[in-house]
């Protein structure tokens, strides 16, 4: 069976089209921001039609269904009709959302697979199975979403946390997939928190995703306000410093201000302090699909004063600035200013 839908975006064109080698990450979404706010709204192009193909799967005794678009392979044994009908819509749209960000280094022979399952004891069961040994730690991730080995697994919980995390996986897969899987810890998950702000809506009777914005997160956004307001944040050090084992330990709020913190981290970046950071960010992003790239980072910390080799922290020092001081100070006193209005 096929089903052809489209939709308009205001933030972005989501089409298949060249995508030149480096675009603009986040070009000028504030300015849709302000005219959304105002009461204008920005005209948008309708996307292309999405083709897709759906047959049964079964996973033991749960009835599914299999869902196969140009990109995806989807499993799952959601059984509400409307998200079914939306699903391949909504990952070839985050797919594009992807190339935006990042261009592909590589293309993969095979479709992307993803898994969703509508209960946890789906979820749990399809995990001990794939990862084995390693089940035990990604069984303690938060309302079940993780992608391992170019595969993603999502729990659905419901719909306002599902997708997003959907979208943040699928961040994951496709560094796997097209990219680069050597990537520090930061950078990944920041990119990836960026890709969850997302805009469901009706659109010529049918129901789906509208449009990506990576400032449109509601959920991150409380979560870091808290944060400022008891004074909670992780250092610079240690956000950069962190590596991909240790995002899942701790406290629940110590993993949501960290997640809070890097998306933050990833918009000052590409928009604050005037710009100053922007081109060196731009940079660094079009040297992640090379395989060298940890040379990089170990060229800085050849003339760096820190004992110990850190990737993350080694790639910003070569690529940003060897003052983290002072990058800090810029970069808390954005997140004060636009998530608490403070100046």
């Amino acid at each position: 069976m096929n089903r052809q839908d489209s939709h308009t975006s205001l933030f972005r064109l989501v089409r298949r089209a060249a995508v030149p080698r480096r675009p603009r990450l986040f070009a000028p979404v504030l300015g849709f921001v302000l005219l959304i706010l105002s009461g204008c709204h920005a005209p948008g192009p309708v996307r292309e039609p999405v083709p897709f193909e759906s047959e049964p799967w079964k996973f033991g005794p749960a009835q599914g269904r299999k869902l196969t678009t140009e990109h995806y392979a989807i499993y799952t044994t959601m059984r509400d009709q409307m998200l079914l009908d939306a699903l391949p819509d909504f990952v070839e749209a985050a797919y594009e959302n992807y190339r935006q960000l990042l261009p592909p280094a590589h293309e993969p022979t095979q479709r992307m697979k993803v898994y969703l399952f509508v209960s946890r004891g789906h979820w749990v069961a399809f995990t001990r199975k794939y990862t084995g040994s390693r089940a035990k730690a990604f069984l303690r991730v938060r309302n079940g979403g993780y992608s391992e080995r170019g595969v993603s697994v999502i729990e659905y919980v419901a719909h306002q946390i599902t997708f997003p995390i959907f979208a943040h996986e699928g961040f994951h897969q496709y560094l796997y997939h097209h990219v680069n899987t050597r990537i520090p810890a930061w950078l990944n998950e920041g990119l990836a928190v960026c890709c969850e702000g997302q805009r469901w809506g009706n659109y010529k009777g049918e129901y789906g995703v509208k449009e990506f914005d990576p400032w449109y997160n509601p959920s991150r956004r409380n979560v870091l306000a808290q944060a400022l307001i008891s004074n909670h944040l992780h250092s610079l050090r240690k956000l950069l410093e962190t590596h991909p084992g240790e995002v899942i330990e701790g406290s629940s709020k110590s993993i949501n201000t960290y997640y809070a913190q890097v998306w933050a981290l990833i918009l000052f970046l590409r928009e604050g302090a005037d710009g100053k950071y922007a081109a060196d960010f731009e940079r660094m992003l079009d040297k992640l699909d090379e395989v060298e790239l940890e040379q990089y980072a170990r060229a800085a910390h050849i003339w760096s004063e820190q004992e110990t080799f850190n990737f993350g922290e080694a790639l910003f020092r070569n690529f940003i600035t060897e003052d983290l001081k002072t990058f800090e100070r810029e970069y808390f006193a954005f997140m004060r200013a636009r998530f608490l209005g403070q100046r």
